[in-house]
């Protein structure tokens, strides 16, 4: 496994439409294993190709993993069992991976606080539908649907949002969508020293 860059705004990559994946194959194994590294070394809960560069549809997600770091473990403390990542141990993996996903059914609404691998340090409130339905294939080539509500209802439709060009800030108010922007690209060009 190799971890990959992530993207971020505004790199041209995160505003262009991935294109479906006609065929999967073993190709797309070695790439999920990538992505989900990638994703629990940020870390992250989904992770959409475009934020690594490629115009596909795949995304990965895990709402129910943990990240402890020893140094907050207390003497006597039992050690989660669980690989180690960047000196974090992560345990309770339960990763998804989601090839050409598609929303076909919603209901509800809710609003959640987002923040974004691709969108560092900022976070703002967005609202999505509370319930899905999402149909798939999974990493074998099989169709399959899943039924989601709360966090991992919104990190779906996060994650779907990005195979569109979409990033959350999008859906923020105009008002509030310039001043992100503004923001995010004075400290990319503060990060880059120019």
């Amino acid at each position: 496994m190799a971890k990959l860059k992530i993207y971020t705004f505004p790199d041209a990559v995160l505003a262009k439409k991935a294109i479906p994946i006609e065929r999967v194959g073993k190709d797309y194994f070695k790439l999920a294993d990538n992505m989900l590294e990638t994703m629990y070394d940020a870390p992250g809960i989904g992770l959409a190709a475009n934020q690594v560069g490629i115009l596909e549809r795949i995304i990965v997600v895990d709402t129910e993993y943990e990240v402890t770091d020893p140094e907050d473990l207390k003497p006597g403390d039992p050690v989660p069992a669980g690989e180690v990542v960047n000196g974090q141990i992560i345990s309770g993996k339960n990763p998804l991976i989601l090839i050409n996903p598609e929303i076909v059914f919603r209901e509800g609404k809710s609003s959640m606080k987002e923040a974004c691998l691709s969108v560092p340090d900022y976070t703002a409130e967005v609202q999505r539908s509370e319930i899905i339905k999402v149909r798939y294939q999974n990493i074998d080539g099989l169709t399959k649907t899943l039924d989601a509500e709360g966090l991992l209802a919104v990190c779906l439709q996060h994650e779907m949002d990005h195979l569109e060009g979409t990033l959350f800030i999008d859906r923020l108010s105009q008002l509030k969508k310039e001043f992100a922007k503004k923001k995010l690209i004075k400290a990319r060009k503060l990060e880059e020293g120019s």
